[in-house]
C-alpha cells in the first residue's frame, strides 16, 4: 500500500532521510508493498530503517567511546610518567636527606669528642682528635651525592 507523500503517516523522520524520501508500510505479513505506478518509488521498512538508525548510532558511540578511550589511555601515560618523575625526584630527595642526617651526625660526633678531649685537659689530645674527625669530617662532605652510606 503505497503512502503519497504528502499524507503525514505519523512518523518522525530524521533528519538524515531527504524529505522527498518516500515511506512505504509494508503488509503486517510481512509481504512487499506495492509500488507507486510509475515503478520508482523507494521503500522503506520502518523496522528495518529504525534498525539500521540504532547500528549506525551505535558505530558512532562505539567510535566516540574508542576516541575516549585513546584520550584516557594517553592521559594515564602521561600521569604515569609524571608520577615516575615525581618517585624519581621523592627518591633523591631522601637520599640527599640521608647524606644530610650522616652528617649531622658526624658533625655531632666531632663536637662530643672535641668536648670530651677539652674535659680531658689533654691539649694534645685535643689536637689529635680534632684533626682525625676533621679529615672525617672532610670526607663526609665531598661525598657524592646520594652516597650516604657511613
Amino acid at each position: 500500500m503505497a503512502i503519497p507523500r504528502n499524507i503525514d503517516v505519523g512518523v518522525a523522520m530524521p533528519e538524515s532521510v531527504p524529505p522527498e524520501a518516500s515511506v512505504h508500510l509494508l503488509p503486517p505479513s510481512g509481504g512487499h508493498s506495492v509500488a507507486t505506478p510509475s515503478g520508482q518509488a523507494e521503500v522503506v521498512d520502518l523496522r528495518r530503517y529504525r534498525l539500521s538508525r540504532l547500528i549506525r548510532d551505535a558505530g558512532r558511540q562505539q567510535g566516540e567511546l574508542a576516541k575516549l578511550m585513546r584520550d584516557s589511555a594517553r592521559e594515564r601515560t602521561q600521569l604515569a610518567e609524571a608520577l615516575q618523575g615525581a618517585q624519581r625526584h621523592l627518591a633523591s630527595i631522601a637520599d640527599n636527606y640521608k647524606v644530610l642526617l650522616v652528617r649531622l651526625k658526624r658533625e655531632k660526633d666531632f663536637r662530643d669528642a672535641c668536648q670530651e678531649a677539652a674535659e680531658l685537659d689533654d691539649l694534645e689530645e685535643m689536637i689529635r682528635r680534632r684533626d682525625a674527625l676533621a679529615l672525617e669530617l672532610e670526607a663526609i662532605r665531598c661525598m657524592p651525592r646520594g652516597a650516604a652510606g657511613g
